[in-house]
């Protein structure tokens, strides 16, 4: 009788070990699930970020009316006089923007301009590298993203945003742009795949790798598979080929491309053969089982805690992940009381960063503007030196009141900034407001910095 109760407990002790191998298991998936996610959205939205920003200078370069008159009156200038008058357009723009790889190529003399001068003429049919002007003209593209070699830096990889310029009548003037050079990404994604364990591309519609931690797989290596998930651009695609090896992949519209994150396992993780024969081994201990699985998941919830903070710790002031907590995934404003969107940055912050004491200056900011909107507006930290209000104030007030920062901080901080103020449509998405209001930023930028640019 003895045998049999000891056999039927055994038999019971087993099962209920069973049970919560397997619902650890389903724990655990889910919550990996849930943290590639935040991972995932969180890095889509850094590099967005990271592109989006040139993609919008280089269609403020190319809409420029200055640089068009220019443009017309090219052959009626001495080479001399073009050549001074464009590279000094385009110092200016590496000064205001910090871009090295600024550009302009003109389509009537093929003069290929850059902040040092003319760097060449261009000749598609003789230089491999000038290529890339022919298949964007032939593409008939307004803009296109390519990964290139840039001769005019040292052969580095360089994203370069191109931008058609065109004429009163449509005539195409010429190709302007600014690059990203692929170090600047490279830190980026190289950081997140040392914090998570994961491995980040950018591939083109072809699966070619444009962006990569490795230089040696750029323009390279492929990831057809990828392709084969047919990602769109509202979410990702999770693909899991065995458990702990995973792809995520999402189409970024504006760019073109698809952002890929790939999980090849863990290899310090136990396999499930051996998990099972460690969860039969500790046969009687089941209770301690169920204490170590809720541990589990109150550590896990805490690691990607991180990922999903949505206050910059810097400044305190509500970061871009607030926007959808406040106002949902698809960034609509769910409220009429916002009239108009702010967006400022620093002019040549980079630059000031390194010779002022740049931590002070950004919070030295953040107060005066505080003090402007009162409890008229939310503010928020964008990125770097760039910030984002929702404002409460018509066009007219909300002018009359940035004009008075930016006099603010220049006499107080020595420093400048460009401010650009679109009316909120409440029929178009965050994004849409937004991206009005940074290239009215920038326009003021290229004009020089220090001023406000509203909306007309």
């Amino acid at each position: 009788m003895a045998k049999k109760i000891v056999t039927i407990l055994l038999i019971v002790l087993t099962g209920i070990s069973l049970i919560l191998h397997i619902i650890k298991m389903d724990c655990a998936k889910n919550d990996e699930m849930v943290k590639n996610n935040l991972i995932a959205a969180h890095l889509y939205d850094s590099l967005s970020t990271s592109i989006k920003k040139p993609i919008t200078i280089s269609q403020t370069i190319s809409v420029d009316s200055f640089l068009i008159d220019l443009l017309n009156k090219e052959e009626k200038l001495s080479e001399k006089a073009a050549e001074k008058a464009i590279t000094d357009y385009l110092t200016k723009i590496r000064n205001e923007f910090g871009y090295m790889a600024a550009f302009i190529v003109s389509h009537k003399t093929k003069r290929y301009y850059t902040p040092n001068g003319i760097s060449k003429v261009m000749n598609p049919m003789s230089d491999p590298y000038d290529v890339w002007y022919k298949i964007f003209v032939d593409s008939g593209k307004t803009y296109d993203l390519d990964t290139d070699r840039d001769q005019t830096n040292d052969y580095r990889w360089v994203v370069f945003i191109n931008f058609r310029i065109t004429g009163e009548n449509g005539e195409l003037l010429g190709v302007c742009g600014v690059g990203v050079f692929m170090d600047e990404l490279q830190t980026l994604v190289s950081a997140t795949e040392k914090e998570f364990g994961v491995k980040i591309n950018l591939i083109d519609p072809d699966g070619l790798v444009q962006v990569d931690s490795n230089s040696a797989n750029i323009e390279n290596a492929y990831i057809h598979e990828a392709i084969a998930d047919k990602a769109g651009a509202d979410d990702f695609t999770y693909t899991e080929k065995k458990p702990g090896v995973w792809r995520m992949t999402r189409y970024m519209a504006d760019l073109e491309w698809f952002l890929v994150v790939q999980h090849f396992g863990d290899k310090n993780k136990n396999s499930a053969g051996s998990s099972i024969t460690l969860t039969f081994a500790f046969i009687f201990l089941a209770i301690l089982l169920i204490t170590a699985l809720i541990g589990g998941k109150k550590d896990k919830g805490h690691h990607f805690e991180k990922v999903n903070l949505s206050e910059d710790t810097f400044t305190h002031l509500p970061n871009r992940n607030y926007l959808k907590t406040s106002f949902g995934e698809m960034g609509i404003f769910n409220t009429t009381r916002y009239k108009t969107l702010v967006m400022f940055d620093i002019d040549k912050f980079k630059i000031e960063n390194e010779s002022k004491e740049g931590d002070q200056i950004l919070l030295s900011i953040v107060e005066y503007t505080k003090k402007i909107i009162g409890e008229n507006g939310i503010m928020f930290r964008w990125a770097g030196d760039e910030f984002v209000i929702f404002y409460e104030e018509e066009l007219e007030v909300a002018e009359k009141q940035f004009t008075e920062l930016c006099a603010m901080v220049k006499e107080n901080l020595d420093v400048t900034i460009s401010v650009g103020i679109a009316a909120v449509n409440l029929s178009k998405s965050i994004k849409n407001n937004y991206h009005r209001a940074v290239k009215l930023c920038y326009e003021v930028k290229i004009d020089g910095g220090n001023g406000v640019r509203v909306e007309q």
